[in-house]
């Protein structure tokens, strides 16, 4: 049964993000990639998430092995995060999933530059050559974000 994304989630989705991608094989081995790029289709029940199969070779595979998928998106401002996951088929690459691709790696990029962290770090995290599209139908919807950090902790 398709979960469909509510406004709370859609409006997070707005936020700068970093994406991490799990699937496995038909024999359960895990594969995890970085997504770098998605977009809510209009039935606010779909997303296409966007990743490097140049990067992470064992995604696409294991993606058509087993055709699930767990996609978890990340704040780094705040560490606010959910997991989506479902069933997912890969989709022929668009323009307009580079596009999506080029403005969250932009978006990403500059999150994370802002909280300290070098530009030359970065950038290897962040590629969509050879650009895959994985098309996530979401079965189920996780808040994932941390527990309140304790004092000591130190701050940013």
């Amino acid at each position: 049964m398709a979960v469909r994304l509510d406004d709370k989630l859609l409006e997070f989705f707005k936020r700068p993000l970093m994406c991490i991608i799990a699937a496995a094989s038909a024999a359960g081995r895990p594969s995890v990639g970085r997504g770098v790029g998605f977009d809510v289709l209009d039935d606010k029940e779909t997303l296409d998430v966007v990743f490097s199969a140049w990067q992470w070779p064992r995604l696409e595979a294991d993606i058509r092995q087993t055709g699930r998928i767990a996609a978890t998106f990340v704040s780094p401002s705040d560490y606010v995060s959910f997991q989506l996951k479902g069933n997912a088929t890969l989709q022929d690459t668009a323009a307009r999933d580079l596009d999506h691709a080029e403005r969250f790696i932009m978006a990403a990029t500059e999150e994370l530059a802002s909280l300290g962290v070098p530009r030359s770090i970065i950038a290897p995290w962040l590629t969509a050559r050879e650009a895959r599209v994985a098309r996530i139908a979401v079965r189920e919807i996780y808040v994932q974000t941390p527990a309140r950090l304790p004092a000591c902790w130190p701050a940013r």
